[in-house]
């Protein structure tokens, strides 16, 4: 009798073990992208539009730093007041912002969304100057990721997405 219920344990400790290793499904990434194409659009003619990027967080680990990001160049300086961002997928990611202003790189903020489609404003603590590019990276922090997408806004003219 003991030896039938310990048996009956160990394959109960194995599939939950299992269950615990199973894969993600994969988030519709279609859909994803054209959502985050469609809040791009949306966001695009908005007053104080000053650029966007989408790209994937997702949890290939064959990327060196799990990171994913865009860069957008300006060639007159903008005045930066904040981000607009947005996650469609599964899970959450993490999504930071670096601004340039002349040669200087600033860290500005990093905060965690949901890949729920919910838009979130982001307000910066302070309005930055005389901008000439700003970054926007993310990683998926937990679930099977999404595509991230994130406006800038402020005063100037829209920036371009770079390599």
């Amino acid at each position: 009798m003991y030896s039938r219920c310990a048996t009956f344990a160990l394959v109960g400790a194995l599939a939950v073990g299992l269950v615990g290793c199973a894969p993600e499904a994969e988030p519709d990434w279609a859909a994803a992208e054209a959502a985050a194409q469609e809040f791009e659009g949306v966001a695009s003619s908005q007053e104080g539009f000053l650029g966007s990027g989408s790209f994937r967080v997702e949890g290939d680990e064959s990327q060196a730093s799990g990171e994913s990001g865009v860069v957008l160049s300006y060639p007159d300086d903008a005045r930066v007041d904040g981000a607009t961002t947005a996650c469609f997928g599964d899970g959450t990611a993490r999504v930071g912002f670096t601004v340039r202003v002349g040669s200087s790189w600033i860290g500005v903020t990093s905060v965690e969304i949901e890949c729920d489609g919910a838009e979130q404003v982001i307000r910066f603590d302070e309005a930055f100057d005389a901008v000439n590019a700003v970054t926007i990276d993310g990683a998926r922090t937990q679930g099977a990721g999404g595509v991230l997408v994130a406006v800038v806004s402020g005063m100037g003219s829209p920036g371009t997405v770079t390599p």
